[in-house]
């Protein structure tokens, strides 16, 4: 029985040597530090620095092209100094204020952790074209920036949609400026479209768009001729959502939205920089959607009552890094 416990510790303590390291641990878990062979590893590999205009550099680490074994490293991390980092093997970095600025190399092997400094940089003034371009599609209160009309998308609340904001009779809030007035009265939600007359945009990761912007209020209680639209939607229910669409499909961005929210102007920003577009073509999207909605609950058959009214303002279009090359 000795021998038979003795063989299983030593079968373990193989499969555990020769399992593949995470990304936490990597260092402990696995090997202690070996400084001589990881010296021979920061000598020999390869990092290119390449600065592609002022201010902005491309990292780049060369996997084997310092003849180091194909599992030498098993994964690394960039950190470019102002506060952001990468994993990826090529990169592009943009120092948008004046500082110094010290690019890091750092690499996880079986005998610890390197870390390799491979720039310093020096930037001199403001990168303007690093600062994301913000376009105002429609305030409600000016032609919208881009030709198209707001229509609506579902078959609730069409009446309210209808009278309360239509091209010649936008919704006036108190303040004195129009908004975009959405109103939900029964179903899953209510879901309004800015339907580009001929422009095509392009938020794919290659692409000039990343984010879509705007301002929402949601007032406790609104009365309109018909009746009261009376605030009483679950707060576990509640959401806001932004969809692209390329005139096949939607690709969304949900926010939840608190009780707390009620009756003040909230920003919001939906970033589509990391979404996966597995439901549209990113580079050809032609709508924006608006959706005011609660959640269906299978298990309780909740989520179609209640009743609300959404106020949405200065929608804006962010761009990511225009100019730059230009």
């Amino acid at each position: 029985m000795k021998y038979i416990s003795q063989l299983l510790l030593f079968i373990l303590a193989v499969g555990l040597w020769n399992c593949e390291p995470t990304e936490v641990g990597v260092v402990d878990d696995y090997k202690k530090q070996n400084p001589e062979r990881l010296k021979e590893l920061a000598d020999n590999i390869q990092i290119n620095v390449t600065e592609l205009a002022a201010q902005i550099y491309e990292v780049e680490y060369v996997r084997g092209a310092g003849g180091e074994a194909d599992n030498a490293i098993q994964f690394i991390t960039w950190d470019f100094g102002n506060g952001e980092t990468s994993k990826q093997d090529k990169d592009t970095v943009y120092y948008i204020n004046p500082g110094t600025y010290n690019i890091t190399f750092n690499a996880y092997t079986y005998d610890g952790e390197l870390a390799k400094e491979a720039e310093t940089i020096v930037a001199d003034e403001v990168l303007e074209c690093a600062v994301p371009k913000r376009i105002m599609m429609d305030n409600f209160d000016d032609d919208a920036a881009y030709a198209g009309s707001w229509v609506q998308k579902h078959s609730s609340d069409v009446a309210l949609f209808k009278d309360y904001h239509v091209d010649t009779n936008p919704y006036q809030f108190p303040e004195g400026n129009n908004v975009l007035l959405i109103g939900k009265a029964g179903g899953w939600w209510t879901e309004v479209a800015f339907d580009f007359d001929t422009d095509v945009f392009d938020f794919s990761h290659a692409g000039m768009w990343r984010k879509v912007a705007m301002r929402f209020y949601i007032p406790g209680t609104f009365e309109v001729p018909e009746g009261n639209f009376d605030f009483n939607i679950p707060e576990s229910y509640l959401n806001l959502k932004i969809g692209l669409n390329d005139g096949s499909g939607r690709q969304e961005i949900e926010r939840k939205i608190k009780l707390s929210e009620l009756n003040q102007w909230i920003d919001v920003e939906f970033d589509f920089s990391d979404s996966t577009f597995d439901q549209i073509d990113p580079a050809k999207v032609e709508s924006i959607w608006v959706m005011f909605t609660h959640a269906w609950d299978n298990d309780r058959g909740a989520g179609r009552d209640g009743t609300g009214v959404i106020m949405v303002d200065d929608i804006e279009l962010i761009q990511k890094i225009p100019g730059c090359f230009e």
